[in-house]
């Protein structure tokens, strides 16, 4: 635009000068209120044409500038899109980490415990008025520590049951007996309360009903630890 400006100021000037050429020694005649009129009659249309280029000329920069901020707005905004990706991506590695962590920990946690079941409960013997019943318990799991018995209804033979180490693969029966211990409640619950691998305390319950043949049926199984 500049170059296409000067071109033009220096073709008009060539023109005047071309046009005007016999007259000019004329100026050096004329008073100085009406050389200065001739200057502003030749330089007043370049000095226009001069103010449009301008203006032209600043309204394209101008769109340059809007565009420039168009494009660097669009690439903000690229720019926002990809960090909440990354973000959410980010959010969804940790929480992913976070349950591979939690699901090691409960691993690591239930490889520690015993696996305590039921082989066998009720009646065992009768002697006279002398009944026996027996709860013969197995630990599949690992060895655990401080083992003690509860029940409910109360068996107090049961619950006076203690073992300083249960060892994995071996089995524990609890004995009682009508007279000492009295009948053989129809659902008792039984716990076996232990430290586990980990010095965590660890409990097992078992629901127990008494059939016809009394002999005890697990009902349910929980857990605690």
């Amino acid at each position: 635009m500049t170059i296409f400006g000067v071109v033009t100021t220096a073709v008009y000037i060539f023109l005047v000068v071309a046009l005007r050429w016999s007259s000019l020694p004329e100026l050096q005649n004329i008073p100085l209120n009406e050389f200065g009129d001739f200057l502003a009659g030749i330089f007043g249309p370049l000095m226009l044409f001069w103010l449009i280029l301008g203006y032209i000329q600043q309204q394209k920069e101008l769109r340059q500038n809007t565009n420039a901020l168009e494009l660097q707005a669009e690439e903000l905004k690229r720019s926002v899109e990809q960090h909440k990706e990354l973000v959410a991506t980010t959010r969804e590695q940790l929480q992913a980490d976070l349950k591979a962590l939690e699901m090691e920990q409960i691993k690591e946690l239930r490889a520690a415990h015993p696996s305590f079941s039921i082989i066998s409960a009720g009646w065992r013997s009768r002697t006279g008025k002398e009944k026996k019943y027996e709860i013969e318990i197995l630990n599949s799991g690992e060895a655990v520590t401080s083992v003690w018995f509860s029940t409910d209804p109360a068996i107090p033979q049961i619950d006076a049951r203690k073992f300083p180490y249960f060892p994995r693969q071996q089995k524990q029966k609890l004995t009682w007996d009508n007279l000492t211990s009295g009948e053989a409640p129809d659902h008792v619950k039984l716990t076996v309360n232990c430290t586990d691998g980990n010095a965590r305390p660890y409990c097992k319950n078992f629901d127990l009903r008494l059939d016809e043949h009394e002999k005890y049926h697990l009902e349910g199984v929980s857990e605690i630890g």
